[in-house]
């Protein structure tokens, strides 16, 4: 019975990574707005954060209000990598990766015994600590001015920058997606949904919740600084206040309006995010009140998220 449905999960979640790939391949080659495919570039990019936060907050059940800190260190092992070391792109993304991975499973353990308000609020300290190194630590930082400049421009064989990192983006984003899809319906990801129901029912499975939550943990951080990574190679130049709190706020608000229950929601609510503020752009001093009842909306009619939510509503109206 589970191997028919793990078979089943594995086919759907199949299915929709082929739809995810034509629909970002239809997008690489039919936009042309220089604007237009800015967002989308930038909504790939939180999204690979984005799934990340998944894994740990709706998978796990713990809650992250610092995966922003982790998108800045994968930012700066990049430009340090490319920048200091000479070192190529690719192994500079390994490099942004396996770092923000590594923090994230040594931070992990110590700050994963909290829960609840106290572990949102031991992240939020954490992105706090990371905001003043970044601005103090001028030697491979730059501070705040000038921060990290002048990063390689990834134009080649005719290829525009922001052309070469949509499609590195994209295939980023779809690796991300299948790795977490792999997770989710693997032994790793049923633990972790009964980690989320009693940390004291997991341990009595024989699930080793500590070893369990640093991993999700650093699974988390280490997507967060690919994230970064790219966000970095996009922009070329940044400092620490590219990766505030605000950040970490904007990641949090995105897996919450995508799904806590789906990766695939976690990409949706990238978008929406992303989208939501451009298409306020005459209305600036109106995104926090239109953010916050977006939030609160959401709660109180889609709580299991405004993706998903549409989803089983889209699936409903066709088999009726």
């Amino acid at each position: 019975m589970r191997n028919s449905k793990s078979t089943s999960n594995l086919r759907h979640d199949g299915l929709i990574l082929l739809g995810l790939a034509i629909f970002l391949a239809i997008l690489g080659v039919t936009l042309s707005n220089q604007f237009h495919r800015s967002i989308v570039v930038l909504s790939m990019i939180h999204a690979i954060a984005a799934i990340g936060l998944t894994l740990l907050m709706g998978y796990a059940g713990q809650v992250s209000i610092g995966q922003g800190a982790f998108m800045g260190v994968g930012a700066y092992a990049a430009a340090f990598a490319m920048q200091q070391l000479s070192l190529p792109v690719p192994v500079a993304l390994i490099g942004a990766i396996l770092l923000p991975g590594l923090l994230g499973y040594v931070i992990g353990r110590p700050i994963l015994r909290l829960s609840g308000h106290n572990l949102a609020l031991g992240t939020l300290a954490l992105g706090a600590v990371f905001f003043v190194v970044a601005s103090q630590w001028r030697s491979v930082t730059g501070g705040i001015d000038p921060g990290i400049v002048n990063l390689p421009n990834l134009g080649f064989w005719g290829q525009s920058h922001e052309t070469v990192v949509y499609w590195l983006s994209a295939v980023v984003l779809l690796v991300a997606a299948i790795v977490a899809a792999a997770l989710v319906d693997g032994r790793f990801g049923r633990g972790l949904e009964v980690l989320r129901t009693s940390e004291v029912v997991a341990a009595c499975m024989g699930v080793d919740t500590v070893r369990a939550k640093s991993m999700v943990f650093a699974i988390a951080a280490a997507f967060a600084g690919a994230s970064g990574a790219l966000l970095a190679l996009y922009l070329r130049s940044f400092n620490a206040n590219t990766f505030g709190v605000s950040l970490s706020i904007e990641l949090l608000m995105m897996v919450i309006i995508g799904s806590l229950s789906t990766i695939w929601g976690a990409i949706f609510g990238a978008f929406a995010i992303i989208i939501l503020p451009n298409l306020l752009e005459s209305f600036d001093h109106a995104k926090l009140l239109v953010y916050g009842l977006t939030m609160v909306a959401v709660m109180m009619f889609a709580p299991r998220g405004l993706g998903e939510t549409l989803l089983r509503f889209v699936r409903s109206r066709s088999s009726s």
